[in-house]
């Protein structure tokens, strides 16, 4: 009877410790993907493109403010402030297809892979495989594209870089 009981005791202590891992490891996957997702959409709208709504705004003759009204549709809202999301937009919102318009291209994103920081902050790298494409072309390259995002635990950007060198030595 003893023995029962002591197995029953180790029964419950197991079963409850199980529940509770597996209890305290949800949020943090929730909050990872959460932190993914505002990133991806990020990735994928200032490296796809352009577009033919950008196209049409860099080849009118005052674009300033449709560029300004362009980024705030694209990106307004994933920056934990107006610091962080002006100095986005200014490295790489819509200013970042110039060249690929002026030099007839468009691009792609492929693939993305994460990896977070072992920091006590929220930062995430990122590998972009990006293709890109010459207008009128069948052929396509890839290139491999690396950054760093900074969030809060809003899930908002307080920082992201990305390393286009490889792109611009491609295409220019």
């Amino acid at each position: 009877m003893k023995n029962r009981m002591t197995l029953y005791s180790v029964l419950v202590l197991l079963v409850s410790l199980l529940l509770l891992v597996g209890c305290t490891e949800k949020p943090k996957q929730i909050t990872e993907d959460g932190n993914i997702k505002t990133i991806d959409v990020i990735l994928q709208k200032a490296l796809t493109g352009p577009n033919e709504e950008l196209k049409k705004i860099f080849h009118d003759g005052d674009f300033t403010e449709n560029v300004r009204q362009y980024d705030n549709a694209q990106f307004n809202g994933y920056f934990a402030n107006d610091s962080a999301y002006m100095e986005f937009v200014n490295s790489y919102g819509a200013v970042l297809m110039i060249t690929p318009i002026r030099n007839d291209y468009t691009l792609k994103i492929n693939n993305i892979e994460y990896e977070q920081t072992d920091s006590e902050e929220i930062i995430y790298n990122f590998s972009i495989d990006l293709q890109y494409q010459k207008e009128g072309s069948q052929e396509s390259e890839v290139v491999s594209v690396n950054g760093q995002a900074n969030l809060n635990e809003e899930h908002k950007i307080e920082d992201m870089l990305i390393n286009l060198k490889n792109l611009w030595s491609a295409i220019e």
